[in-house]
């Protein structure tokens, strides 16, 4: 349904019980689980189903029926656990705004050309329950916002003393600051082919080594992109490139060329222009990816946690299947 790949990179939604709409809203044949008394709707599943389905499409182009229902299962097991996030909601009275939940309405039922239009495209849902779904989605993202990011704490000295325990992996290998003129040699290629290849690289190297200007040498005669910056490949660390290029490094001294290089790209003329020695980087340099870095590792420790205690404390039933 096109509609519904519309929807999801705005929200999901859940339809929960202790709210304004009543329970009897909802059939029972629409529902494939419940959590903590929250329902968890069939077009919530199919959906989230969709949402799955698209990413792995472009990868795997038509799927089977296997992989759907993996689809479908996948979308199952975030929707429980999405179930968890608005029971606890639910109970630690949080909300969300209504302004919040009709701009998103409005946004999407702007799609559509009438109010007939989105209706039939939600198919079973009404309007009211899509409107409520719209809340349940949102409800969920809060309380994790309240549950688990709000008390995700990163001090200065946990920045430190992690920056002193892993200080020998905060270190910049040599690098070199490079041009290149490649002469791309097609994956198909014929002997005959490549040895024209390589005769132009070798001439195009005489020319370099010869003093021609580098950057037009490369802006002229270059097949890749790199040929509209003179071929400036800015700064290669080791490990970060093809051996056979990053050996013909090691014997340079800024100035030099070298070349033809032969790599699975072709042939390379290589222009080496200044060498950084390998390099301890200092605490202020790597702050902010430290901070970046424990952050997201006391998330993930508090989501499984906070996760684990909402497992423990609500009874899901699951009918998904049966």
């Amino acid at each position: 349904m096109a509609f519904v790949r519309l929807l999801f990179p705005v929200f999901l939604a859940v339809f929960l019980v202790n709210c304004s709409i009543p329970q009897n809203v909802l059939a029972a044949e629409a529902l494939v689980a419940r959590v903590g008394g929250v329902p968890v709707t069939v077009y919530e599943l199919q959906r989230e189903a969709e949402k799955i389905l698209p990413s792995q499409v472009k990868f795997h182009g038509e799927l089977s029926p296997e992989k759907r229902e993996e689809a479908r299962s996948e979308a199952f097991d975030l929707l429980v656990d999405r179930g968890y996030k608005i029971r606890y909601a639910l109970d630690e009275e949080i909300a969300v705004e209504n302004s919040e939940v009709e701009e998103i309405f409005q946004e999407v039922k702007g799609r559509f050309s009438s109010l007939d239009d989105f209706q039939k495209a939600l198919g079973g849902e009404t309007v009211n329950e899509y409107r409520a779904a719209i809340y349940r989605s949102l409800l969920a993202v809060k309380a994790e916002k309240v549950a688990v990011d709000a008390n995700v704490k990163v001090t200065d000295g946990d920045v430190v003393s992690y920056y002193e325990e892993n200080k020998a992996s905060f270190f910049r290998p040599k690098r070199f600051k490079v041009s290149h003129v490649l002469v791309k040699v097609p994956s198909n290629a014929t002997n005959k082919e490549r040895d024209e290849f390589l005769i132009k690289a070798e001439g195009l190297a005489e020319r370099a080594k010869g003093g021609e200007d580098f950057y037009d040498l490369a802006y002229y005669n270059s097949d890749d992109r790199t040929r509209y910056i003179g071929g400036d490949l800015g700064f290669i660390h080791m490990g970060q490139t093809v051996k056979p290029f990053e050996n013909a490094l090691l014997n340079l001294k800024p100035g030099d060329v070298v070349g033809p290089v032969e790599t699975i790209s072709g042939f390379h003329i290589i222009k080496l222009f200044e060498v950084e020695d390998p390099t301890q980087l200092t605490l202020d340099e790597m702050r902010g990816k430290i901070q970046l870095r424990l952050k997201e590792k006391k998330t993930a420790a508090l989501y499984e946690d906070w996760m684990k205690g909402l497992k423990a404390k609500y009874k899901a039933e699951k009918f998904f299947g049966e």
